[in-house]
């Protein structure tokens, strides 16, 4: 009885590792922890909330409440600083969380209007790949309003424990720049006041 004993325990501590290392790969935990995992998860969440916005009838409170969700996976204030540059800076505290505000409002409310409609199917998340300063960027493609099936590169960052978008491509054109020069001629023609400037991006608001 005591050999067969002592056969068993060998036979366990040989089979034990084989089970252990073949179950390994099956784990997803390690890979929806990555970088790259986070930025493809934020911005499916950011085209849920899109649809979500522009075809359910909800009421006002719960599509504010949306809004909100979908403002938390862009990073606001460092598009602000895109689009403005210096200015940001040298302008007052006030006016800096006034225009940063109306950035994120603008950007969140473009999204929800490329993205939301049922116009923009399929929407398909395709590859994604580190960039040379550790940006993540998540490549998907989209049916635009006018009928041609486009692609829209997502740049991500890490932003607390996830990753917020910065900017994106639409068929490689960047709304972050799109919006600098949009500001740059604004700011010509009104003789450089932010207040303006700000009333005027809550002005082309479709969410108020």
């Amino acid at each position: 009885m005591r050999f067969v004993s002592v056969a068993f325990v060998l036979l366990a501590l040989i089979i034990a590792p084989a089970m252990t290392a073949g179950a390994a790969p099956s784990s997803p935990v390690a890979n929806a922890t990555t970088p790259e995992a986070k930025a493809t998860e934020a911005v499916a969440r950011i085209r849920q909330l899109a649809v979500e916005i522009e075809r359910e009838t909800a009421p006002r409170e719960v599509e504010r409440r949306k809004f909100a969700q979908l403002k938390s996976f862009i990073d606001g204030e460092a598009i602000a600083k895109t689009v403005l540059g210096d200015r940001l800076s040298a302008a007052s505290a006030p006016q800096r969380t006034a225009l940063i505000a109306a950035v994120s409002d603008l950007i969140a409310d473009g999204l929800v209007e490329r993205l939301g409609g049922a116009h923009a199917e399929p929407f398909e998340l395709r590859t994604t790949r580190t960039l040379d300063n550790g940006d993540i960027l998540v490549v998907s493609h989209v049916r635009f309003r006018d009928g041609h099936t486009g692609e829209l590169d997502w740049r991500l960052h890490p932003k607390g424990s996830g990753q917020a978008m910065v900017d994106v491509l639409v068929d490689g054109v960047s709304v972050a720049i799109g919006a600098r020069d949009q500001a740059q001629t604004e700011l010509s023609a009104n003789g450089g006041s932010l207040p303006k400037l700000t009333a005027s991006m809550r002005n082309r608001l479709r969410f108020k």
